[in-house]
C-alpha cells in the first residue's frame, strides 16, 4: 500500500471513529427529557407563507457538480457538517421514538399544551406549510388549495385512532347529540359560521399504515362521511411531508395525539389545541371561529365601500 492510499484509509478510519465516538460520548442526547406541559402564549409556525409546488424553484438536473459522483459520495459520507447533521437527527429519533410518544400519551391523554386564551392577531400569526395530500375521492391536491376553499379552516390532524378520539369534543354541536361532521351538523355549521370549513388530515407514520389509509380506509369512509367532506378529508405520509423539525415548529410532537388548528385565508395559524380538551378550550375554539368570522365580515364590508 503506497503512502497516498494509507493516508486516505487513515482519514476514513478517523471519520468513522469520529462518527461512533460522537454517538458514544453523547449518551445524554439519546435520553429523552420528560414532556413539560405548557400554555401557548405566542404565535408559532413558519415565518414564510406557503407557496404552490409549481412555484418552488427547481435545480437543474444536468450540471457538472451533480455529475461529479465521487465528490458527491465523499461529501455525503465524510463531510463534517453532513455527518453531524445525520448524527443529531439519529440521536433525536432514538430519544423521541414511538415508545416515548406512547408513554407521554398515556400520561397526558394527548394533551401536550393548553390552548391560547384567544386567537392570535393576524399581523403576528405565523404560517402553516403547504404539501401534497390525497383526498378521500382519490385526488392528489395541495393542502393550501383545500384550505383556500373557504376563508376560515378548522384543520384536524391525526395519525392514529387515539388522535381522532381525543379531539372529538371539539366538533360536538352544543346542546345536541350531533357533531359538525354529519349532514345535520354541517348544515348547522354553515348557518352559524358561513365562512368556516372543517378539514381532516391523516398523517400516516408508517408506510404500512399509509397503504391502509390510502387504499383501504377511503372506501369505508366514503359511505359514512357526508359527500361534502370527501374532498376535505386528506391523507399524506407524515415523514415525507413534515420532518421532525417541522412538526416541532407546529407543536405536533406526539404520534398518538390529535391536533386542531384554526387557519385563516392567509394560511396563518390563529389558534390551536391538542388532545383531550377542557370545556373552556372547546368553547375557546368556537369563540375564536366567531372572532375570525367577524374579522372576515369586516374585510368584506371594507371592500364594498
Amino acid at each position: 500500500m503506497n503512502q497516498g492510499t494509507r493516508g486516505v484509509v487513515t482519514l476514513i478510519q478517523k471519520r468513522h471513529a469520529s462518527l461512533f465516538g460522537n454517538l458514544g460520548s453523547s449518551v445524554s442526547k439519546i435520553v429523552p427529557k420528560p414532556h413539560e406541559y405548557f400554555k401557548i402564549t405566542r404565535p408559532f409556525g413558519f415565518e414564510k407563507p406557503p407557496i404552490h409546488k409549481n412555484d418552488i424553484p427547481t435545480e437543474k438536473w444536468f450540471s457538472l457538480e451533480k455529475l461529479n459522483f465521487p465528490k458527491r459520495l465523499w461529501n455525503f459520507y465524510f463531510d463534517g457538517i453532513t455527518r453531524r447533521t445525520k448524527v443529531a437527527a439519529l440521536q433525536k429519533e432514538m430519544a423521541y421514538g414511538g415508545m416515548y410518544d406512547f408513554h407521554v400519551f398515556m400520561r397526558t391523554k394527548g394533551k401536550l399544551f393548553q390552548a391560547p386564551i384567544s386567537f392570535f392577531r393576524k399581523d403576528k400569526a405565523l404560517y402553516f406549510p403547504n404539501f401534497t395530500t390525497r383526498t378521500l375521492d382519490d385526488k392528489n391536491v395541495e393542502l393550501m388549495d383545500v384550505l383556500s376553499k373557504n376563508k376560515i379552516t378548522i384543520l384536524r390532524v391525526v395519525s392514529t385512532e387515539s388522535g381522532v378520539e381525543t379531539t372529538e369534543d371539539y366538533f360536538k354541536v352544543p346542546k345536541s347529540e350531533e357533531n359538525y361532521l354529519t349532514e345535520a351538523g354541517l348544515k348547522q355549521l354553515h348557518q352559524e359560521f358561513p365562512n368556516t370549513q372543517i378539514v381532516q388530515l391523516t398523517l400516516s407514520d408508517r408506510w404500512s399504515k399509509h397503504f391502509v389509509h390510502t387504499f383501504v380506509t377511503p372506501a369505508k369512509l366514503r359511505k359514512t362521511l357526508p359527500e361534502e367532506l370527501h374532498s376535505r378529508y386528506l391523507v399524506a405520509f407524515r415523514d415525507k411531508v413534515l420532518d421532525r423539525d417541522s412538526r416541532e415548529r407546529l407543536l405536533m410532537t406526539n404520534t398518538y395525539s390529535g391536533y386542531v388548528y384554526l387557519i385563516d385565508d392567509q394560511f396563518k395559524i390563529r389558534w390551536a389545541g391538542s388532545g383531550l380538551p377542557e370545556p373552556k378550550e372547546v368553547s375557546g375554539l368556537w369563540k375564536a371561529v366567531a372572532g375570525l368570522e367577524r374579522e372576515s365580515g369586516l374585510k368584506i364590508a371594507s371592500r364594498k365601500k
